[in-house]
């Protein structure tokens, strides 16, 4: 009689758990399409009354549609808060933030000290100080908003549905799917490789920050801060070698083995604190 009701307990439970993970792929399908639809029509609106390429109208219109999208199942299919996605208490989340940014910022400066170093970079400010200047400060709230913009969509929806198949399912195909959104250009081997690989591993430290936290706050933090730096970098240095690029990368930073094993160590660092308990539905 018992072992009949265990059975039936965990079949019942297995049948949960599959609904569960059926109800997050069909949501995640209706999130992807709802943003290609949308970023198709605001592209095709917009791309007469600009001089760009209707690929790259296209790709900027990504971004609006997802946090369209994003809202619109919040609202009407998950019937969830903004708070679900990672959003906590700020008390808590103000520190995590500052964190995130800390450390971005200490592992900008020392792989691009490392790189002056041994001569992979050098020093090249713009000679328009007032694209400089403006690049400098004006990008800062730019940086913060794609931080959290971005990790809403990533490690706070996308992540938050995967976990229903398992946690290395959810944080490969949250960095997978991160890193295919944000490759730059036609496919060129090795450089568009290197450039996957380092938005892959990239993703993968965002996604441990919020599984070992419980909130984003940690993830915008180091988004945000390692945005900025590949934005700004570019006015400011320049890498003269295109030999060594497979090592240091280029502009783009994250496309070189060493900006891999500094990403690694700050994905290390995230792993050796104490788990908190979740407060958007991830553990």
């Amino acid at each position: 009689m018992m072992s009949t009701l265990d059975n039936s307990l965990r079949h019942s439970s297995v049948g949960q758990a599959g609904s569960k993970s059926s109800a997050s792929l069909l949501r995640l399908l209706a999130f992807t399409f709802a943003t290609a639809l949308l970023a198709l029509i605001i592209s095709w609106v917009v791309h007469p009354w600009t001089t760009l390429s209707w690929w790259k109208v296209f790709r900027r219109c990504v971004s609006i549609s997802a946090a369209i999208s994003l809202w619109g199942m919040l609202r009407f299919v998950d019937r969830a808060s903004l708070r679900s996605l990672g959003f906590g208490a700020w008390s808590r989340g103000r520190t995590d933030m500052a964190r995130g940014l800390s450390m971005g910022l200490a592992m900008l400066l020392l792989i691009g000290g490392c790189y002056l170093a041994i001569g992979a970079c050098r020093i090249s400010i713009h000679p328009d100080a007032w694209r400089l200047w403006r690049t400098i400060v004006g990008f800062i709230p730019a940086a913060l908003l794609v931080g959290v913009l971005e990790e809403a969509i990533f490690r706070g929806y996308i992540l938050h549905q995967l976990i229903a198949l398992s946690t290395p399912m959810a944080i490969a195909g949250s960095s997978l799917s991160y890193a295919v959104v944000h490759l730059r250009g036609e496919w060129m081997w090795p450089s568009t490789a290197l450039e996957l690989a380092g938005l892959t591993v990239l993703g993968v430290v965002l996604a441990l920050s919020r599984l070992k936290t419980g909130q984003l706050y940690l993830a915008i933090g180091l988004h945000a801060s390692l945005a900025y730096g590949a934005r700004v970098n570019k006015l400011l240095i320049e890498f003269p070698d295109s030999s060594m690029a497979w090592l240091v990368g280029t502009n783009r930073l994250i496309n070189g083995i060493a900006a891999w094993v500094a990403l690694m160590g700050v994905g290390w660092l995230i792993t050796r604190w104490s788990a908190r308990p979740s407060e958007g539905g991830v553990s």
